[in-house]
């Protein structure tokens, strides 16, 4: 009954002041460590800049190392990191693999329970499942709608078409490209628990029984 999940998204380590506030939000959570910090990407600011992968591994030796700092949240919190569409590992299709080996061994050594999850991420807490879906997905959807509703709110209208259509993505392959042999880790049948999608849209929670 006391777990707690803490979800960002877009957590760009090359930015000062994004920085500053994980310290905060990491010095405020220390008494008490979450269960979880889900960190979803993309992980840096500088997209489709030269020397992205080598950036990002040194900002997330950088990320390791604020962690260390705080020595109960190091010890008993899970760190699980979802990429983000520009983050490297694989072209713009999903599912999205986690993030390349070659970028993480520095934030591992210093955050042993650190996790590196795939795009989407299906995660088993106690009997509860729970779904983590990095793309702006809500926008993608309102951009191609061919009936817009007159009527009640976009996040309602959200929760209900991916719920009702048990997939994370229902929408053409050209404009959210999918492997058709692995498209079942968009499927929400049977339903989870929560399905966290870490969109760029404004926040809300939606529920659809």
């Amino acid at each position: 009954p006391d777990a707690m999940f803490v979800f960002l998204s877009d957590v760009w380590l090359d930015q000062v002041n994004v920085v500053d506030r994980l310290r905060k939000l990491f010095a405020g959570y220390n008494s008490m460590p979450p269960s979880v910090f889900v960190l979803c990407g993309n992980f840096l600011s500088c997209v489709g800049e030269p020397g992205y992968p080598k950036k990002l591994r040194e900002h997330l030796r950088m990320l390791g190392e604020l962690i260390s700092e705080f020595d109960k949240i190091a010890a008993e919190s899970t760190f699980m990191l979802v990429p983000g569409p520009a983050d490297p590992g694989s072209p713009n299709i999903f599912p999205r693999p986690p993030l390349p080996h070659h970028l993480t061994p520095d934030l591992q050594k210093l955050v042993p329970r650190c996790q590196f999850l795939t795009n989407p991420a299906r995660v088993q807490f106690c009997t509860q499942e729970i779904v983590i879906f990095r793309e702006d997905i809500v926008t993608k959807m309102c951009r191609n709608s061919i009936y817009f509703p007159e009527t009640g709110d976009i996040s309602g209208h959200f929760a209900k078409t991916i719920t009702c259509q048990a997939h994370l993505s229902p929408l053409p392959l050209h404009t959210c490209p999918v492997y058709w042999d692995h498209d079942r880790a968009l499927s929400l049948y049977p339903l989870p628990d929560l399905v966290v999608t870490a969109d760029k849209f404004e926040p809300f929670t939606a529920e659809n029984i």
